[in-house]
């Protein structure tokens, strides 16, 4: 221990001066663990970390399964009342079975309305997620079974703040979303519920009838494995019930879906699970890159400690005492880079994250969950050792293989470095160089995979145009008349603000999707309601084409005249008019929607189609174009049944095109709405906005991609400039006789520029070739652009060939201004 205290101690003496050497070789180990730390502080959020929720290992999620058109499984986390009803009943191998579905409401009680966080549950939904209950009681049966009481759940959070802690709080009415609703309970906040977001403020209750058969998917389902019961056992028993469900219910089951559990975090995580482990591959690159950065930096400094490591030699130190203390100098090193990586890589990660999360689960709003915990610094310092051994032994051992009677006999201070060890500084180059080209391969081909995705036609125009929610649940907006009459009032209101060039409603924004429903073409025959034609069904009141200006093809759009005393009329898309009126005239046909799927649509009416409007991205820029099947409907001719389902499932979107920048007009609009509704309105985004977060995670790829290839870019420029700087300092006196015995500047710049150029060359002819065969890793986060795109591999050469250009000119300037007299006589 006394010995390696010294060796410690001489380390920092060393290192204190030679801040030239010290910061670069700090900085370089910094940015490098620092990218691997941050990468996997996300990996250990959202894999490794412990979920919050009691024995996490039993906790699944129920859902549809099926084969897709490539052959691969797909899982549907979409359940609905009936196949809930299914599921509950396999009590052989699963427990607590629990629907849940997260929303808002409309608190009305205050003097201002407010809208809260909501979750309809089921009655088991609290045992299964182990909430605790701070005073009253869960739901009971009754409350469950249709027309059951209206109670509610409270948070403690809400109850300290709205209710200022009112201890007779149980067995209140208060209004919610225009009903009352009696307090049963108060929840303590539970951490097991922000795995899944924002925790809610008020529950209420899922009130399904046993014996449904309803088909509409809208919630999610999860459950607990009964003791002793493994994850393959709940697999075959829950495959085995989905032939039971295809027995009940033919036409909602095809013969490749069946049922399965999956682990929690397994459902949510999804297809993230690749997506970490290639940016965990790309940061290891970029470790590798500064591991070769800072051996090379150690290997032209041992040059100039030859004369110190012989004498050391020469007075009894054996070989393994210089390479111990080599090693702790490297080690010491990669200990204060790890240090300063670690508050580097997370403070990087919550700054990325705080703007964009890229829908990652478990790392909560503004990527609050992600911190540094065990985990993350056993990880930083296993990397900052292994880093200091990688980087530091090589050159270690070439150090401490040296000719003693050479180096002392030699008086110069410049003696010049052997040719093996200019091999190894060259093939650390070569090294970083390849790797550069395979991160910078990978990063251009994320660009240019976005700028693909933004150069897509929308169909519709985002510039000054607002978006707001409200949610129009509860009595007052059962009947369709009522939520027209309301709606048109807020847009009257809206329209009449100066500012504001058009305003309309809807129920589904566009890049957010919409309800996919089955139609029915009146006059063709009849076909299985599986085989039947399919389109996203979507709501709209009269101005929602001019907000967005879409383009009308044929036709007319909806205007007041088309309320509930007038003809039923539709609205469909170019795609989905070429789709199915391939030979004839769509304006001359009706169409009944949604009918046999849902009770809500048994009133549906035929629709005469009126008009043909332009292709909207309606499912996300990057989705499949042919699922945009659109079929408007005007809000004011909606049966009473489907208003009330609609109001019940989902927020009404309030769209407003401005003449200037939109959000100043927010307050205003917001006040208008609030006179003509008495609610709150929310979610306000502009629709560029929309389309950013719709893009979020080809964005956050894209930009980790590219911070990595910056970072592994300037550590090979680094690298390059580094060894032709050292190669002139070595080469001093031989270029000083080259200049006096005639040789001209430019040849001696062109001899350094070749070195370098050559070294480059042989760096990228190797990175091209590994990134070709790489590349494919990458098509699944890749959107209109090849794997192995020609300009991406055509680019990244001629890019870091110039940067090396660069990088090698200093140095050969440099040589070629070599004073002769003065490198002969020194």
């Amino acid at each position: 221990m006394n010995a390696l205290f010294k060796d410690v101690h001489y380390s920092i003496r060393i290192f204190l001066k030679s801040p030239g050497f010290t910061v670069p070789a700090v900085a370089a180990l910094a940015l490098g663990i620092g990218a691997t730390t941050a990468v996997f502080s996300i990996v250990n959020t959202v894999l490794l970390k412990p979920l919050s929720i009691f024995e996490s290992d039993r906790f699944v999620m129920l859902m549809t399964t099926g084969i897709s058109e490539t052959g691969g499984r797909i899982f549907d986390s979409d359940a609905s009342p009936a196949k809930f009803e299914q599921w509950r009943a396999q009590s052989s191998v699963i427990q607590d079975v629990s629907a849940f579905r997260t929303g808002v409401m409309n608190y009305t009680g205050g003097e201002v309305a407010e809208q809260l966080r909501s979750m309809q549950a089921s009655m088991d939904f609290f045992r299964c997620w182990g909430i605790r209950i701070v005073q009253g009681r869960t739901f009971a049966l009754e409350e469950s079974l249709p027309n059951g009481p209206r109670v509610a759940l409270i948070s403690e959070d809400v109850w300290r703040r709205r209710f200022a802690s009112d201890s007779q709080i149980i067995g209140k009415a208060v209004s919610l979303s225009g009903g009352p609703y009696s307090v049963i309970g108060i929840l303590a906040d539970s951490p097991a519920l922000r795995e899944f977001g924002p925790p809610p403020e008020v529950y209420v209750p899922f009130q399904f009838d046993p014996n449904t058969s309803d088909q509409e998917n809208y919630f999610k389902v999860v459950a607990r494995l009964k003791p002793g019961v493994r994850l393959e056992q709940a697999k075959a028993r829950l495959q085995a019930s989905a032939s039971e469900y295809r027995a009940k219910f033919p036409e909602t089951l095809g013969p490749n879906t069946g049922f399965t559990v999956r682990l929690f975090r397994d459902a949510l995580v999804g297809d993230t699970r690749p997506l970490l482990l290639i940016l965990e591959s790309a940061v290891g690159l970029v470790l590798l890159i500064a591991c070769a950065n800072v051996a090379n930096l150690l290997l032209m400094r041992a040059t100039g400690r030859r004369r110190e490591i012989a004498i050391r030699s020469a007075i009894g130190a054996g070989r393994d005492r210089l390479i111990r203390q080599l090693l702790t100098e490297s080690l010491l090193l990669a200990l204060v880079g790890g240090a300063l990586g670690l508050l580097l890589g997370y403070g990087g990660i919550r700054a990325l994250l705080a703007v964009n999360t890229a829908d990652l689960p478990f790392v909560g709003q503004n990527g609050s969950a992600v911190s540094i915990d065990w985990r993350v610094m056993w990880f930083a310092l296993g990397v900052s050792l292994v880093t200091g051994i990688v980087f530091g032994l090589f050159p270690a051992l070439q150090s401490s293989r040296l000719d003693l009677n050479s180096i002392l006999k030699d008086s110069g201070g410049r003696s010049g470095a052997g040719s093996r060890q200019n091999k190894a500084l060259a093939a650390l180059v070569v090294s970083e160089t390849s790797l550069a080209v395979i991160l910078l391969v990978g990063s251009a081909l994320l660009i240019r995979s976005l700028v693909a995705l933004y150069a897509v036609d929308r169909g519709f125009e985002t510039k000054n145009v607002l978006t707001m929610q409200t949610s129009l649940a509860g009595p007052k907006y059962l009947k369709s008349l009522d939520t027209a009459n309301t709606i048109r009032t807020g847009l009257e209101r809206i329209r009449s603000l100066p500012g504001v060039v058009e305003a309309s409603a809807t129920c589904c924004l566009p890049l957010q999707g919409g309800y996919g429903l089955p139609f029915e073409i009146i006059g063709r025959p009849s076909i299985d309601s599986r085989d039947a034609p399919d389109g996203v069904w979507s709501v709209v009141s009269p101005g929602y084409f001019g907000v967005f200006k879409i383009p009308v093809k044929r036709g007319r759009t909806f205007n007041e005249g088309d309320n509930n005393r007038a003809r039923r009329v539709v609205i469909i898309n170019e795609h989905l008019a070429k789709e199915y009126w391939k030979d004839s005239d769509p304006l001359k046909d009706q169409i009944v929607i949604g009918t046999g799927l849902m009770k809500e649509f048994k009133d549906e009416p035929p629709r005469q189609i009126i008009g043909i409007v332009g292709d909207v991205r309606n499912a996300g820029l990057n989705a499949d174009p042919t699922l945009d099947r659109l079929m408007y409907v005007p809000l004011a001719q909606l049966p009473d049944a489907e208003t009330a389902w609609l109001t019940r499932n989902g927020l009404m979107a309030w769209v407003v095109r401005t003449t200037r920048e939109p959000h100043g007009l927010v307050p205003a609009i917001r006040e208008e709405l609030r006179q003509a509704t008495g609610l709150p309105a929310s979610s306000v985004f502009s629709m560029d906005e929309v389309m950013s977060l719709s893009t979020g995670k080809q964005r956050f790829n894209m930009l980790l991609m590219t911070v990595f290839g910056c970072v592994a870019l300037l550590l090979a420029a680094i690298g390059i400039y580094g060894l032709m700087a050292y190669s002139v300092g070595q080469r001093t006196q031989e270029i000083g006789i080259r200049l006096a015995l005639g040789a001209k500047a430019s040849q001696v710049r062109s001899m350094v520029v070749g070195q370098g150029a050559i070294l480059t060359l042989a760096g990228v002819v190797i990175g091209i070739s590994a990134a070709w065969g790489l590349s494919r890793l990458l098509e699944s986060l890749l959107f209109g652009v090849s794997a192995r795109d020609p300009m991406v591999f055509f680019a990244v050469p001629a890019m870091l060939g110039a940067v090396a250009l660069l990088a090698v000119w200093l140095p050969a300037r440099r040589a070629s201004q070599v004073n002769p007299m003065d490198s002969l006589r020194y």
